[in-house]
């Protein structure tokens, strides 16, 4: 079954790698991914967060996979923070919608010009559980 799940989570990265090159028709949306180590916390869980996928869309939606012994998808919103480099998320749920209220940053490497992608730095998550009323945490900065 673990194999079962690291082949799954390792196709499903594999495909969302091939996503940037797929956004550059849309010059206004960013996909961004890296490899990396972090720790996403549920209450007293903890999770090693090795690879994090995220598409901000032109329109203000955000959508994160974390890729994890299981791969975690949350939806929300996003902005620029005007004083800085950093993109503000706020996370309204889960694939259900009924998941995880919380927000953070975000910070890019690299340029989004045509044929380069754009890859995470380092990404930051707080809040809670909407029906648990667990703190969620995630942690996590991109390898060098």
């Amino acid at each position: 079954m673990r194999v079962i799940r690291r082949f799954v989570a390792l196709f499903v990265l594999i495909i969302l790698a091939a996503a940037p090159a797929w956004s550059m028709q849309d010059s206004e949306s960013i996909v961004a991914h890296a490899k990396g180590n972090g720790l996403l916390k549920y209450g007293d869980e903890e999770f090693k967060v090795t690879s994090v996928v995220i598409k901000l869309y032109k329109d203000g939606k955000a959508e994160i996979n974390l890729i994890s012994e299981l791969i975690i998808f949350v939806s929300g919103t996003w902005s620029r923070d005007s004083n800085s480099s950093k993109i503000i998320l706020k996370i309204t749920g889960g694939a259900t919608g009924s998941g995880v209220e919380a927000s953070g940053e975000l910070t890019l490497r690299g340029e989004s010009r045509s044929g380069k992608s754009r890859s995470v730095d380092r990404v930051f998550l707080a809040g809670q559980s909407k029906t648990t009323q667990r703190k969620v945490t995630l942690n996590f900065q991109a390898a060098e």
